[in-house]
């Protein structure tokens, strides 16, 4: 498709651009960002669902309805055996690439007038976290044990090595909840990151105690990935594994024998499950009320070797942690020792906004000083 012409005034008409020209146009310029694919997904949906549809008919009815049609749908991703319905909070991100598309266009040929999109109620947002028990508990899970019972007098955790698992417990699973813990930093991150300063990867420096979470030409994104410094906790391990790693001539900080780990999501389940994390520590509330389904997922994946990445599992229960809440988890934690909102922003590459909005509520301790004032 050619490029618009920039000397075209019906390219400043919302009645005379489609939803597929401006779309496209947006795709064109999103190739080569950390989000292009996502973006291509969003696409794809928005021009099966609004195609024939231009600027100008883009209206609060039509948002409704394309919100209304795609919920209605359900999806199934690979290795999942159930399918999924598609949650509002999945058009409201698709739309929002719709909005985006079109201011795109408007910065560049000066729209007569721009439409302005209905999106759904964002969802309430489920921040879980993990207690430092917690997180040692997934620790222990996750170099093969499974938590039986608490001593009820010092509520020691007793531990059972799990005899004829299907593989043995990497390293990787280990060296991932570790960094993540005590950086907060994002999943895709953590496992791209690099012993030696990389063009466009993470990785770790030593002489500035400093973590970076891409190198200096990594491509363009809308979540930032500043640099942090190495928590104290993480020195010591971080240089232990690098001594093994450069002696091996392994480059990479979390791998299989060598090998580069693309995702964790399943092994993470699992050693959630055999932790015993359905219940929350902190309240007594249960992320998740039906056992089986994780039962389930356990012998599906000894069997098969089949996880699914998310819950399946009522939509108001929080579900079994994920990966990504280790990163609520820091932000957390570290409210409630007092760091204040900025420095947390700062320290994950997270928006201030978010951090008071999604993780204020859980402590109050970094407002000790305004109390005492």
């Amino acid at each position: 498709m050619a490029a618009p012409d920039h000397d075209d005034p019906s390219n400043s008409n919302p009645r005379l651009i489609s939803v597929a020209a401006c779309l496209t146009f947006y795709g064109a310029r999103m190739e080569g960002t950390k989000n292009a694919q996502l973006v291509g997904q969003h696409i794809v949906h928005l021009l099966r669902i609004l195609k024939g549809t231009t600027l100008a008919g883009i209206r609060g009815s039509v948002c409704r309805e394309y919100v209304a049609q795609r919920t209605a749908e359900t999806y199934t991703k690979p290795g999942w055996k159930v399918s999924k319905k598609v949650q509002p909070a999945t058009a409201r991100r698709e739309l929002g690439t719709l909005s985006a598309a079109i201011n795109a266009w408007h910065r560049e040929f000066n729209l007569s007038s721009v439409p302005v999109l209905e999106l759904p109620a964002q969802g309430k947002a489920h921040a879980d976290w993990l207690t430092e028990v917690e997180f040692e508990r997934l620790l222990k899970a996750a170099q093969g044990f499974r938590w039986l019972s608490s001593d009820v007098a010092t509520r020691e955790p007793y531990w059972e090595r799990i005899e004829g698992l299907r593989t043995e417990p990497g390293t990787q699973l280990e060296r991932f909840l570790q960094i993540a813990f005590y950086s907060g930093t994002r999943s895709a991150a953590v496992l791209d990151l690099r012993w030696r300063k990389h063009r466009t990867a993470g990785y770790v420096d030593f002489p500035t105690v400093t973590l970076h979470r891409e190198g200096p030409e990594a491509p363009a994104s809308r979540k930032r990935q500043p640099p942090c410094r190495i928590h104290d906790r993480l020195l010591p391990l971080l240089k232990e594994w690098r001594d093994e790693d450069l002696a091996a001539g392994v480059s990479r900080v979390v791998h299989r024998n060598g090998a580069t780990v693309k995702r964790v999501s399943k092994g993470f389940r699992m050693a959630a499950i055999r932790a015993c994390l359905d219940r929350r520590e902190i309240d007594g509330t249960y992320r998740v009320s039906d056992l089986a389904a994780g039962l389930a997922a356990d012998l599906a994946d000894e069997e098969e070797g089949y996880m699914p990445e998310e819950d399946e599992g009522d939509a108001d229960e929080l579900g079994w942690p994920t990966p990504h809440a280790l990163r609520h988890t820091r932000a957390t934690l570290m409210l409630r020792a007092g760091v204040t909102p900025v420095e947390v922003s700062e320290y994950l590459g997270m928006g201030l906004s978010m951090v008071l909005k999604v993780y204020g509520h859980t402590s109050s301790a970094y407002q000790k000083a305004a109390a005492a004032a």
